[in-house]
């Protein structure tokens, strides 16, 4: 459930207003399978997506078509919930709050400041509750649906570890909003010349001063339509394959497309870009260990004394240490070769094994140590700086991979969902 985690407390809020103004008679803005989208729903959004609008400067199509977006994200957003009620998707009030807790934190808040905020604009927090929880259930739902669709080749994620490689040492991270002109399954040879004449003509009125987000609320059948088409920042690999070339040579203030895909098409933006250091070096440590375990016939304390006896023996030069593991250890991989651990990241032992280990110096073995597993006796061996910068590429290039993936066949999954649902749009001045 990552995408819930970016939300931020303006966006949260602007799902809530509705619950916050009262209604005196409620009306149906659309039927959707044996669901509906009231039109309290819609009005409310309509007057918290004004409210950031004008709080960010960002300009507005006339309301006719602004309902329009807002109805169709509503209608999806019912669509996406049913189908999670079906599969029993629930998320638990700790889930919830741990998320609250993000969005607060995100926001540099405590969570009495938060509730102050939701209060001063007039939100229920109960309200506001049950729809961040609505949220990270549409999450959980298209995250689990998609994940199953994308398929990654070791082959592939080779292939991009190997040109990430031949690139230069600064990497490129872009901030892009995006406009989508959809077309609908098999479209017509016209339909796809009359989206395509209109994205040639956004991409000139663009390209001559044209307010970007105005255009994206307008005509963008995008889920971030709302928010002016702003994908925030990310990595020219995480973008659709179809336009990740297009923007490799890309400069702030770009205007690129259109790009046509299975879907539609495409207009991107680059708002800002900014670079980073790709190469990668990590310390390792050498060590070994002694381990007791308690068991019903040693208790804790008698493990301890016992390990205090063995530590004793060993700097007393009675036992070396390699002889005191193979005799006495309980941890059967390392005790036959004197408890040598082999060379290790810290990060893989349990906290306190690692920041006991971390505070010793090459050689030196420490007092004895309680972890989860026991009592241990520790010796650092020796450390070493170790270039990972190609192991991390191939775990970078993989991730990128599935999130590139994921982008085009969530956006194809939604429309799929969409197409295939019982959606009736009522006209709101015929009721």
């Amino acid at each position: 459930m990552k995408n819930w985690r970016m939300l931020i407390l303006g966006v949260a809020l602007a799902a809530n207003t509705a619950i916050a103004a009262p209604q005196v008679v409620d009306k149906v803005a659309a039927v959707v399978n044996n669901g509906v989208v009231l039109e309290s729903d819609v009005d409310g959004m309509m007057r918290s997506v004004k409210a950031q609008a004008q709080q960010a400067g960002q300009q507005l199509p006339d309301d006719r078509t602004l309902r329009h977006q807002i109805v169709e994200r509503l209608v999806m957003d019912n669509i996406i919930l049913q189908m999670g009620k079906q599969m029993g998707v629930q998320i638990t009030d700790q889930q919830l709050d741990q998320a609250i807790g993000n969005i607060a934190a995100q926001n540099r808040m405590t969570m009495d400041q938060m509730r102050s905020r939701l209060a001063y604009d007039g939100v229920n927090y109960n309200a506001y509750r049950e729809q961040i929880r609505k949220e990270m259930q549409i999450a959980e739902v298209r995250n689990n649906e998609v994940r199953r669709r994308v398929t990654i080749l070791p082959q592939e994620v080779d292939t991009l570890a190997t040109q990430m490689g031949a690139q230069n040492s600064q990497g490129t991270e872009l901030n892009i909003s995006h406009i989508l002109l959809a077309l609908p399954e098999n479209p017509s040879q016209q339909q796809v010349d009359e989206q395509e004449k209109l994205a040639k003509q956004l991409v000139g009125e663009l390209r001559g001063g044209a307010d970007f987000g105005k255009l994206a609320v307008t005509y963008s059948a995008d889920p971030q339509a709302l928010q002016g088409g702003n994908m925030g920042w990310g990595k020219i690999e995480e973008l659709p394959t179809l336009f990740a070339q297009a923007l490799s040579t890309a400069k702030k203030g770009d205007i690129v497309g259109p790009v046509r895909s299975g879907v539609g098409f495409h207009i991107l933006k680059v708002n800002d870009l900014r670079g980073e250091s790709q190469n990668i070096s990590v310390t390792e440590v050498h060590a070994r260990h002694i381990l007791l375990k308690p068991s019903p016939i040693l208790t804790d304390a008698q493990a301890r004394q016992k390990m205090m006896q063995i530590a004793s023996d060993i700097k007393s030069g009675k036992l070396s240490f390699a002889a005191a593991a193979k005799q006495f250890s309980d941890d059967p991989g390392s005790a036959n070769q004197g408890g040598d651990l082999g060379w290790n990241s810290p990060e893989i032992y349990d906290p306190a094994f690692r920041d006991a280990l971390l505070r010793l110096n090459k050689g030196e073995t420490s007092q004895p140590v309680h972890s989860s597993f026991g009592w241990h006796l520790i010796q650092l061996l020796d450390t070493r700086k170790v270039d990972k910068t190609d192991a991390a590429q191939k775990e970078r290039a993989y991730r990128l991979l599935f999130n590139r993936k994921f982008a085009e066949e969530a956006q194809t999954w939604m429309q799929e969902q969409r197409a295939s649902a019982y959606v009736k749009i009522l006209d709101a001045n015929a009721q």
